[in-house]
C-alpha cells in the first residue's frame, strides 16, 4: 500500500538529542540539546488504547498515543517528533516503536504525547 502525498497533512520536525563536546578536551559541555534533523509530512492516526489504560490506572496526566505514517527514512534513537504548525504545533511526541510496511513504501511511527518532554 502506498502512502499518497495528499494523505500527509501534518508537518513534523524530527529532532535528535545532541551532546556538545569541548573541542580541546573532548569531554561533554553543558546539557544535551534537542536539535532539528528534518521536517517531514505525515498522516496522523489516533489510537485510544494508551489513553484508556492510563485513565484506568489512575494516571493524572494521560498520555495520548498517536501513529504517524510517513515515507521511510533512517531513524535511530534517541529521536522525537515535534508538531510543526496546525493544531499540534509544539506538541512533543516520544517515539515508542517504528515499523516499515511490507512493500517498504511507508513507515508507521508509534508515539505518545503528554507524558514527558521527549
Amino acid at each position: 500500500m502506498t502512502l499518497r502525498a495528499g494523505d500527509m497533512t501534518h508537518r513534523l520536525r524530527i529532532e535528535k538529542l545532541v551532546q556538545a563536546t569541548n573541542p580541546d578536551l573532548g569531554g561533554p559541555v553543558g546539557d544535551p540539546v534537542w536539535t532539528p534533523l528534518a521536517t517531514v509530512w505525515a498522516r496522523r492516526k489516533n489510537t485510544l488504547r494508551a489513553t484508556a489504560e492510563a485513565l484506568a490506572s489512575g494516571t493524572v496526566v494521560a498520555p495520548v498515543q498517536v501513529q504517524w505514517d510517513m515515507r521511510p527514512r533512517p531513524m535511530d534513537a534517541p529521536l522525537r517528533l515535534v508538531g510543526d504548525g496546525g493544531d499540534h504545533d509544539g506538541v512533543i511526541y516520544d517515539i515508542k516503536n517504528i515499523g516499515i510496511s511490507n512493500d517498504r513504501s511507508e513507515m508507521a511511527v508509534m508515539c505518545t504525547s503528554g507524558a514527558s518532554n521527549g
